[in-house]
């Protein structure tokens, strides 16, 4: 499966043929992440939450069956710039997001039956008439569980602890590696890089691919 900066989401076969085309975003797509279901047994379908520069990110329920039409089923609203990253948990229950606004947001991945933020493009009168015809129809608006603040530039990149998914790693345009306790939403351990190697970032992306694979508290730089 793959996602594009055209905003559409592929799934291809093992002959590399698409079997799965739906358009996602209205803008590029910056993450994708199958998320996990212990419970699911269906093969014909997949959950998927995308990242997007649009500063959303959206679950869809992507369908791999001939004439079946993938479904979006909710938006995760909060982020006020492009949306750089997304993760699941091993479990499918929780989702972290990251995003040029410098900051970071764990969310569940339950389908909500009405809204849980309001559409800012829906006022009173004909409008609010219309939203109670379509809203069934369109994908409910979550809110996050919790925002996470710590990062003092663009953050590019968060997952969850490779060996503890209490815990996230993330990375950041001011050139830092945070280590996060999910549960509290607090920065419990800072990673500053004496380079930066100009707006990206890139020493920072070096010391997150490692911290993915050591214990934080032991490492100095």
């Amino acid at each position: 499966m793959t996602a594009s900066y055209d905003g559409t989401i592929r799934a291809f076969d093992h002959s590399k043929r698409v079997i799965a085309q739906t358009q996602a975003h209205n803008a590029p797509i910056t993450g994708l992440c199958v998320v996990p279901s212990s419970g699911d047994l269906n093969t014909t379908s997949r959950l998927v939450a995308t990242s997007s520069h649009d500063m959303s990110t959206q679950l869809t329920r992507v369908s791999f069956e001939e004439g079946q039409t993938s479904s979006p089923l909710a938006t995760l609203h909060l982020h006020t710039g492009p949306v750089s990253s997304i993760s699941s948990d091993s479990s499918g229950s929780t989702l972290l997001t990251s995003s040029w606004d410098g900051l970071i947001a764990s969310w569940d991945t339950s389908i909500p039956t009405e809204d849980e933020v309001p559409d800012p493009f829906v006022d009173s009168g004909e409008r609010r008439k219309r939203r109670k015809v379509t809203q069934v129809d369109k994908p409910k608006r979550k809110a996050p569980l919790l925002v996470m603040k710590s990062h003092t530039a663009r953050v590019s990149r968060v997952v969850f602890g490779p060996q503890n998914e209490k815990t996230a790693v993330s990375c950041g345009f001011d050139s830092t590696v945070r280590t996060w306790d999910v549960e509290m939403g607090l920065c419990t351990h800072t990673i500053v890089s004496v380079l930066r190697f100009g707006a990206y970032g890139m020493l920072a992306e070096l010391l997150f691919q490692r911290m993915r694979l050591k214990n934080p508290s032991s490492m100095s730089y």
